[in-house]
C-alpha cells in the first residue's frame, strides 16, 4: 500500500491528473445539469395556466393573482387582457386565431389571437375548470364545478348559445373535444367518459384513482391521475399508451404534458417536480423547478410549462436521455474527485517520516486484528443504524422546513439557519433557558446536599442490620416511576384538597394558602419542592459507595490523630468523595436539560411560560404543532450543550489523572 521514491511521484501525478480531470468535468457538466431552459419571458406575477400556438409562435399565460391574460411572440409582449377572477385554463384555437379562456369568475372569453380584442363572454354560472375547442373551431367545450361533487359539462357555440348542458354527479378535472362531434371528460372516480353532443355516453374506460387533469395530444389526449399514472388515448378512447411514474418521494401530482410525437410524457408536481418518461417507459429525467408546475404545451419536441412563478419554461424532452448519461457522469466525476484526493493525501502523508509510520502502524494493526474488526461490524452497523443515524438525520433536517404539512422528500426544502433564528425570535427558547438555569442550579443543590447527608448518616451508623435497615428505606423509592411521583405531587399541590393548603388551613395559616401550580411566582418554585425532603437514591448509593472506598481504616487514623467526625469529614471524606461529586452533577445537569415529564404532568409549561423548559418545547413542537424541523433544531442545540458539558467534564478529569 506504501510506495517509496519514484514510484510515490508517478502515483501522485497520476493522481493530481485525475484530480484536474474531474474538476473540470464537474465544472463543465454543472451548468448543463439542469434541464430545463428559461424562456426570458416573466409576466411578474404567479401564473395559472398557458396555451401555445406552434403557427404563429404565440404563447398565450394566465395569471393567478392579477387576473390577467399575457401573449408573447418572439419574446416579447404583443397583448394584455384582464378579468375578475384568476384563469383556469386556455386553448387556442388556430385556424379561427381564437384563444379561448376559462375564468374563476364564471366565465369564458374569447379573444383575437393576435390582437387580443375581446370577441365574446360567455357566463356559465358556475366556476370553470376546463376549456377546449373542436378541430373545426365552431365549438367550445366547457366543464365546470357546480357543488363540492357535482359538475357541468357544457357546449357553447362562437355566439355563446349553449347547445348542450349536462348535470354529472361526480367533480370534473378536464374536458377535451376527441373529434368534432364528441368530448370526453375525466373525474374523480378515476373515469375517462365520452359523450356525442347529444349528451350520450359513447364509452368509457376505468383508472384506479381520481383524474387530476386532461391535456390534448396530436394523436387525442393525454390524462394523469392522483397516483402520477397517466393514460394516452386516442379519440375514440381507446388507450394507446399508459404507464406510472417513478415518484418515491411521494410529491403530489398536478398537471401532464407530451411532445408532438407523442412519445416523452411529463408530469408536473405542487412541489415543483418534473417527472418525464421515454417511450419505452423508462423514467429518464426528474427536474425541480421553484413552485408547482400548473400547465404544460406542446411545442414540437420540448413542451413549454409555466406553474407559481413569475417565468415560462421549456423542457426539449429528446435531451433529457443524455442529461442522465451527463448526471451519471457527474456522480463519477464526484466520487473519482473525492478517492483521488483520499489517496493523494494518503500518498503525501506517507512522504514524512513520522505520518508515514503511524499510518503503517495503524494498517498493519488493523490487518492483524481483521476477524476481530469483521466480527464488530454487524455491531457496529447496529449501533449506527437505532442509535447514531437518527442523531445525524436530525442534524440534518434541522436546516430544512420539515413539518406536518411538509413531510414528503418533495416538499422539504432547505431553510438554512431559520429555524435556529426563530429560537431567538420566537422568545420561548430563551424563556425555557432561564427556567432551566434556574432547574440546573437548584437541582445541583439538592443533589449535593441532602443525599450526601443521608448516606454519611447511615454509613456513620452501628450495626449491621441497622445499616441495612435504613440503607433499604432510602433506596425504595427509587422504584416508583417519575410520572406517580409527579402525580402525588399534583394532588399535594391541589388547591382544594392538596396536603400542603390543608395543613397551611389547620395550623391557622390559611391566608397563606395558594394555586401553587396556577400561580406564575410560585409555580417554578413549586416544581423545584417536588420531591422534598430531595433523598435522591441514586445519588445516595453513589455516596455510600464512595464512603465504603475510603474505608475506615482512614478515619481510625484520623481519629488517633486527634481529629472529630467533623474534621473527618470535612477534611478527609469531602475531598477523596469529589469523583463522586463530580459524576453526580454531570448527570444531574444531563437529566435537568433532558427531563420535561414532571414539568409536563404538573404545569404543561404555565402558566404562561413560568415553567416553560427547552425540552418541553421540543415536545410541543413534535406532539402538538408539527413543526419537526425545528424540533430537531432544538434537539441539536440541546445535544450540543450536554456535549460540550460531558466534554469539560472529561477534560477536567483528565487533568486531574495528569
Amino acid at each position: 500500500m506504501f510506495f517509496k521514491g519514484r514510484m510515490r511521484k508517478i502515483l501522485l501525478l497520476i493522481c493530481s491528473v485525475l484530480v484536474l480531470t474531474s474538476i473540470v468535468l464537474l465544472t463543465c457538466l454543472r451548468g448543463e445539469m439542469q434541464g430545463i431552459s428559461d424562456t426570458k419571458l416573466s409576466t411578474g406575477t404567479i401564473n395559472s395556466c398557458l396555451a401555445y400556438d406552434s403557427e404563429s409562435k404565440i404563447i398565450v399565460v394566465g395569471t393567478n393573482s392579477t387576473n390577467e391574460l399575457i401573449a408573447y411572440q418572439e419574446g416579447r409582449e404583443i397583448w394584455r387582457a384582464s378579468a375578475k377572477g384568476a384563469y383556469s385554463n386556455i386553448v387556442i384555437n388556430h385556424k379561427k386565431g381564437i384563444v379561448c379562456a376559462g375564468n374563476q369568475d364564471y366565465r369564458v372569453y374569447l379573444y383575437d389571437l393576435k390582437s387580443g380584442k375581446k370577441l365574446r363572454e360567455i357566463d356559465t354560472t358556475h366556476r370553470v375548470v376546463a376549456v377546449d375547442f373542436n378541430t373545426a373551431g365552431d365549438r367550445i367545450a366547457v366543464a365546470t364545478l357546480t357543488g363540492t361533487s357535482s359538475a357541468s359539462a357544457m357546449v357553447f357555440d362562437l355566439d355563446g348559445s349553449e347547445l348542450l348542458s349536462l348535470s354529472l354527479k361526480v367533480k370534473v378535472a378536464g374536458i377535451l373535444f376527441t373529434g368534432d362531434q364528441s368530448f370526453a371528460i375525466g373525474n374523480n372516480r378515476g373515469e375517462l367518459i365520452r359523450f356525442n353532443l347529444s349528451g350520450q355516453e359513447l364509452g368509457k374506460y376505468k383508472t384506479n384513482y381520481s383524474v387530476l387533469q386532461m391535456n390534448h395530444t396530436s394523436k387525442g389526449g393525454i390524462a394523469v391521475c392522483k397516483d402520477g399514472s397517466y393514460y394516452l388515448f386516442d379519440q375514440d378512447l381507446n388507450i394507446l399508451r399508459s404507464g406510472r411514474i417513478e415518484n418515491d418521494i411521494h410529491a403530489v401530482i398536478s398537471s401532464v404534458g407530451c411532445d408532438e410525437k407523442n412519445e416523452g410524457i411529463v408530469v408536473g408536481t405542487e412541489e415543483g417536480y418534473i417527472f418525464a418518461q421515454d417511450q419505452s417507459g423508462r423514467q429518464i429525467a426528474e427536474l425541480k423547478v421553484e413552485g408547482a408546475v400548473r400547465s404544460f404545451a406542446t411545442d414540437g419536441d420540448k413542451v413549454i410549462f409555466t406553474g407559481d412563478e413569475d417565468h415560462i419554461r421549456e423542457v426539449e424532452l429528446k435531451n433529457l436521455t443524455a442529461l442522465e448519461l451527463k448526471k451519471s457522469l457527474f456522480i463519477f466525476a464526484r466520487i473519482m474527485l473525492v478517492v483521488s484526493l483520499l489517496f493523494m493525501t494518503i500518498l503525501m502523508l506517507t512522504m514524512f517520516p513520522q505520518s508515514g509510520k503511524f499510518l503503517k502502524k495503524c494498517c498493519r494493526d488493523i490487518w492483524k486484528a481483521r476477524m476481530a474488526y469483521f466480527l464488530l461490524l454487524p455491531g457496529l452497523i447496529l449501533i449506527w443504524i437505532f442509535n447514531y443515524q437518527g442523531i445525524f438525520t436530525a442534524f440534518i433536517r434541522s436546516f430544512t422546513n420539515w413539518s406536518s404539512q411538509n413531510s414528503t422528500l418533495a416538499q422539504i426544502q432547505f431553510v438554512g439557519f431559520d429555524n435556529f433564528r426563530r429560537m431567538i425570535t420566537e422568545g420561548y427558547f430563551l424563556i425555557g433557558v432561564r427556567n432551566l438555569l434556574i432547574l440546573v442550579l437548584t437541582g445541583a443543590i439538592k443533589i449535593l446536599t441532602v443525599p450526601l447527608l443521608c448516606a454519611w448518616l447511615c454509613y456513620s451508623a452501628s450495626g449491621t442490620k441497622r445499616k441495612y435497615v435504613h440503607r433499604f428505606l432510602f433506596v425504595l423509592p427509587i422504584v416508583v416511576p417519575s410520572v406517580i411521583n409527579a402525580m402525588i405531587w399534583l394532588k399535594i399541590y391541589d388547591p382544594n384538597i392538596g396536603l400542603i393548603n390543608e395543613f397551611l388551613r389547620t395550623i391557622g395559616l390559611g391566608n397563606l394558602a395558594r394555586v401553587w401550580l396556577g400561580d406564575a411566582g410560585t409555580a417554578i418554585w413549586a416544581i423545584v419542592f417536588m420531591g422534598f425532603p430531595f433523598v435522591n437514591a441514586m445519588a445516595f448509593l453513589v455516596y455510600y459507595g464512595g464512603l465504603l472506598a475510603i474505608g475506615h481504616d482512614v478515619e481510625e487514623s484520623a481519629l488517633v490523630d486527634g481529629a472529630n467526625r467533623w474534621n473527618i469529614f470535612c477534611r478527609i471524606q469531602l475531598p477523596l468523595l469529589k469523583p463522586q461529586f463530580r459524576i453526580m452533577l454531570i448527570l444531574t445537569l444531563i437529566g435537568t436539560m433532558q427531563n420535561f415529564n414532571e414539568i409536563y404532568v404538573l404545569t404543561q409549561g404555565g402558566p404562561g411560560t413560568s415553567t416553560y423548559v427547552p425540552a418541553l418545547e421540543l415536545y410541543f413542537n413534535v406532539a402538538q404543532f408539527g413543526r419537526y424541523g425545528y424540533a430537531c433544531a432544538l434537539g441539536v442545540v440541546l445535544f450540543l450543550m450536554t456535549l460540550t458539558i460531558t466534554l469539560i467534564n472529561l477534560y477536567f478529569t483528565r487533568e486531574r489523572q495528569k
